[in-house]
C-alpha cells in the first residue's frame, strides 16, 4: 500500500508542478499584463484610486513575474551551457528544472554524496 500511496503523492506532484508552471507561463506573458492593464484602467475609470489598488498590485505582480521567468530561462541556458563544456558533468543534471522535487532531491543526495571523502580518503590517516 506504501507503493500506492507514494505513486499517489508523486501523481499529485507531478500534477502541481505542471499547473504551477503553466500559472507562471501565463502570468509571465504579454497577454496577462494586458488584461491586467485593462482591468486597470477600467476600475480607474470607473472606481475611486483604493478601489483599484487590488489591479494595480495584480500588475506590478505579473511584471515581477515575466521578469522571473526572464532571468530563470537565461540561468538555465547559462547553466545549460556550462555542463555541455564540462567534460566530467552528468548528463542527467541538464533538465533537472523539468524535474519532480523527489527526483532533484535525489540527485542533489547523489552529487552530496559525491562530494564527501571516503574513510579510505582521508587525509592524515
Amino acid at each position: 500500500m506504501a507503493g500506492t500511496d507514494q505513486e499517489r503523492q508523486q501523481g499529485v506532484d507531478g500534477v502541481f508542478s505542471a499547473f504551477a508552471s503553466s500559472v507562471a507561463k501565463w502570468t509571465g506573458s504579454h497577454w496577462a499584463f494586458v488584461v491586467a492593464a485593462f482591468l486597470v484602467i477600467v476600475g480607474l475609470l470607473t472606481t475611486d484610486v483604493e478601489s483599484t489598488n487590488l489591479a494595480i498590485s495584480i500588475v506590478t505582480l505579473l511584471v515581477l513575474q515575466n521578469t522571473q521567468n526572464r532571468d530563470s530561462a537565461a540561468l538555465h541556458l547559462k547553466l545549460d551551457e556550462v555542463v555541455r563544456a564540462e567534460p566530467e558533468a552528468r548528463d542527467e543534471i541538464r533538465g533537472a528544472e523539468s524535474r519532480s522535487a523527489a527526483e532533484i532531491g535525489e540527485l542533489t543526495r547523489e552529487d552530496s554524496d559525491s562530494l564527501v571523502p571516503s574513510s579510505d580518503e582521508m587525509p592524515g590517516e
